[in-house]
């Protein structure tokens, strides 16, 4: 960076926090100019080598809360119990803030950001769940 950093502080409404934190790192990243927004297509079982591009570059927070919401598909968890039960600081806020960087990178394959999240809880569906479980293990 250039330049004075200055702390700005925003509001965000809680459902969109996860796509704030994902936004701001494609702008510090520098990626925020591009021209034409890439279409971003939902993931499908044949997206195992996307899936596993996302998943080789995630970090070991980013792939514990995967992991658990890959293994319990379908099932909405509050961001406050995800950052209780993985030990992330901040809460809520740092469960939206290990997400940052998987939407990312989800961005850079083309493919929609695989967590659902409403009202402060998060989810995957089973089919994501199921190609992310095959990403982690290998297959």
């Amino acid at each position: 960076m250039s330049g004075e950093e200055l702390e700005v502080k925003v509001l965000v409404p809680r459902e969109r926090v996860a796509q704030f934190y994902a936004m701001v790192g494609q702008w510090l990243a520098g990626e925020d100019e591009d021209p034409e927004p890439i279409a971003l297509e939902p993931w499908s079982e044949n997206d195992l080598d996307r899936a596993q591009t996302v998943w080789g570059k995630m970090s070991r927070p980013a792939r514990a809360l995967f992991g658990v919401l890959m293994e319990n598909p379908g099932e909405r968890i509050s961001g406050e119990q995800l950052a209780k039960d993985l030990e992330i600081a901040n809460g809520r806020f740092g469960v939206a803030g290990v997400l940052a960087w998987p939407g990312r990178y989800c961005y850079a394959v083309e493919r929609k950001f695989p967590v659902k999240w409403e009202t402060g809880d998060y989810w995957m569906t089973p089919e994501v769940a199921t190609l992310f479980l095959r990403a982690r293990d290998g297959e």
